[in-house]
């Protein structure tokens, strides 16, 4: 992906969104906001990557209405590149209705949520038309942007902007996908080819996502690569970590032997996979870069918390139902560090032993 050509879309967005009437104004210590990214809601088909985590986001959306959060939805919500909108509908509606029911306000009148590359077509003018066809009214109270900004320092943006068949040849893509690739892809049971399953092109999308919040001194929350990041940290990099840590720590040998076992077996399963590194080891990196996962993950679902003054990724687990903390940390702690350009420091964790990706 061109850095430049990423740069020049993000600073567009970002400038839109820092504008009055898009801007959303928020108390860190008080409001409290959920943050979901690409469930690629199909059809119910094979081929549908959301289906076997649908129950449990529905458990996940009512957790969160209970305890007054309020919903973002980070792009490709909705999978328009392989399905019709109105077979979406049909499949999940009321998932729908109930995200719509949580989503933030963009304005009194209006809930907001962010598109990605593929629901892109949602905030086109021709879908306007199409949607009057369908005569329903559920996305009535609904307005699309392209990103968020939470006060001025934190950033909300699928992240597919400035790659070439994602962004500016999106449609040639999406004819592909609809056309050919769903039907491989349900013939083989097979994912699709892009940051999320190309570890390389992954890699090379968020180095250049780091590489611009840190410019910017922005908390830049994107989803789109189906990794969950933390502070510029992904699980891999806690666990490494935490072995480091165990292995300085004044505990009896056989439980520090047990605790570094339990985390070298999953660090096991990543073998082979190449490594991203933001800054030059043993460099730590800037706190500037987050990722919210995605929804379909083979064992479950990855989301942020933002709740009065901590951010935290949660993982919910598909096998028990379970919402596990595999990290947190103090916003202002982390926006501090941003601001100097520097290392957040040890106090961020890592609770779960669970792989999620």
């Amino acid at each position: 992906m061109s850095y430049s050509r990423m740069t020049r879309k993000f600073n567009r967005i970002h400038a839109r969104a820092r504008k009055a009437g898009h801007l959303r104004t928020v108390d860190l210590d008080k409001d409290a906001f959920v943050l979901f990214s690409d469930h690629h809601k199909g059809d119910g088909s094979s081929a549908d990557d959301f289906k076997e985590n649908a129950a449990l986001y529905m458990q996940a959306l009512c957790h969160y209405q209970e305890r007054g959060f309020k919903l973002i939805v980070l792009g490709d919500s909705e999978d328009c590149w392989e399905n019709s909108y109105g077979r979406i509908l049909a499949q999940y509606g009321p998932v729908i209705k109930k995200e719509i029911a949580l989503a933030a306000a963009a304005s009194p009148q209006k809930k907001v949520r962010i598109w990605g590359n593929h629901d892109k077509e949602i905030s086109l003018r021709r879908f306007r038309r199409y949607y009057r066809q369908l005569k329903t009214a559920l996305l009535d109270g609904v307005t699309y942007r392209e990103g968020v900004c939470l006060g001025l320092d934190i950033f909300l943006v699928h992240g597919h902007q400035g790659r070439f068949f994602e962004d500016i040849a999106w449609r040639a893509s999406r004819l592909a996908v609809k056309f050919i690739w769903k039907g491989l892809q349900e013939f083989f049971l097979i994912g699709k080819e892009g940051p999320a399953e190309n570890v390389r092109l992954r890699d090379d999308v968020e180095m250049n996502y780091y590489r611009w919040a840190k410019k910017k001194r922005l908390l830049l929350i994107c989803g789109h690569t189906h990794r969950a990041m933390f502070a510029s940290f992904t699980h891999l990099d806690f666990l490494e970590k935490e072995i480091l840590e165990l292995k300085e720590k004044n505990e009896p040998e056989k439980i520090i032997a047990k605790k570094i076992a339990e985390r070298e077996q999953i660090l096991s399963r990543r073998q082979g996979l190449t490594r991203l590194f933001f800054e030059t080891p043993p460099k730590k990196p800037v706190p500037c870069y987050f990722n919210a996962g995605c929804c379909c993950y083979a064992n479950g679902i990855t989301c942020l918390e933002l709740e009065k003054g901590w951010i935290r990724l949660i993982k919910w687990q598909r096998q028990t139902g379970e919402r596990t903390i595999l990290a947190e940390e103090s916003v202002e702690r982390i926006l501090a560090a941003i601001r100097k350009r520097a290392p957040l420091g040890d106090r961020a964790t890592s609770n779960s032993l669970e792989s999620i990706s």
